[in-house]
């Protein structure tokens, strides 16, 4: 029988527990005073009674993507990278009325917070990594992108119109790149906020934009933080000394840039309908990627 109130359309974080209480029972575990951490692509639950997360997908179309991370984790923990390890107490993923659901190990926040030193270590580690057993598409880093603008159903048609012609436009510069580094497994969306944990003893997370690309395109979102957030140049100097490597200094990274810049914009233009904040901060990215300006402030969300 469905849940009621869990499509994808009303994902919301009242459907989004009804969905945690039905998995909780299912798997044995308790639901009860369950914190709810995030909603977004996914509902993210903390449980009261273990260290334990619950992670409820959005839509059925994230099932393989599940699967994937859930493989992708237990081979990196294997080969002994710090990553959120999947709860072995239960058989998993579920699926409850479409929505898939998977249980990890809670990882405690501590001060100071991880930062780009932290994320330099653990990319330069699963970059010298073999081949992944899992079954990894090669990386189309706007196929997402594109699900996300057809889906923003509060965008302006013509700022649609415009974003999905620069997606195009993008896809087949990205194809005529020569890279400069090997190509292998990729986080593919490599940045501070998937880190938890603390400074120096940082967890990686969030493996559902694993692939087999380029490694250029998991140091692009901490070079392009220089000109949109405001890191500053020093900062990112300790990224580029931990890893090795300078994106920036490669011919191809406004090509790589352009594509990360649009990837965010797309995210946010899903969001349309959250606020007054939110619309202005698209209209900011568009304005941005329209005009060529690749070095206004954008704002986080």
């Amino acid at each position: 029988m469905p849940l009621a109130g869990s499509s994808s359309a009303s994902f919301t974080s009242s459907s989004a527990r009804t969905i945690l209480t039905a998995a909780c029972e299912a798997l044995g575990l308790s639901s009860e005073d369950a914190e709810l951490i995030r909603l977004g692509e996914n509902a993210i639950f903390r449980l009261h009674d273990k260290p334990l997360v619950v992670r409820i997908g959005r839509a059925p179309e994230k099932l393989p993507v599940v699967r994937q991370e859930l493989c992708v984790a237990r081979w990196l923990a294997d080969r002994r990278v710090p990553v959120t390890c999947p709860y072995e107490g239960v058989t998993q993923p579920i699926v409850l009325d479409g929505h898939p659901v998977s249980v990890w190990h809670l990882v405690e926040p501590g001060e100071p917070r991880p930062g780009v030193v932290d994320l330099a270590a653990l990319l330069r580690q699963i970059h010298a990594l073999g081949d992944c057993p899992c079954e990894l598409q090669p990386l189309d880093p706007l196929a997402t992108a594109v699900q996300r603008l057809h889906h923003a159903h509060a965008l302006a048609e013509q700022d649609r119109k415009f974003l999905l012609e620069r997606t195009s436009e993008l896809r087949q510069a990205f194809r005529e790149l020569t890279f400069a580094l090997p190509q292998g497994f990729i986080h593919g969306d490599a940045h501070t906020g998937n880190l938890l944990g603390m400074a120096g003893r940082a967890v990686l997370s969030d493996f559902e934009a694993v692939a087999i690309g380029p490694r250029e395109w998991d140091l692009t979102a901490i070079a392009m933080a220089q000109t949109r957030f405001g890191l500053p140049a020093a900062t990112y100097r300790r990224f580029v000394d931990g890893y090795g490597f300078d994106v920036t200094t490669w011919s191809g990274y406004p090509v790589l840039r352009n594509m990360r810049e649009l990837y965010m914009t797309a995210w946010l233009a899903q969001n349309l309908g959250h606020g007054p904040d939110v619309a202005a901060e698209v209209n900011l990215r568009i304005t941005s990627i329209r005009n060529g300006d690749t070095t206004s402030a954008w704002h986080p969300f």
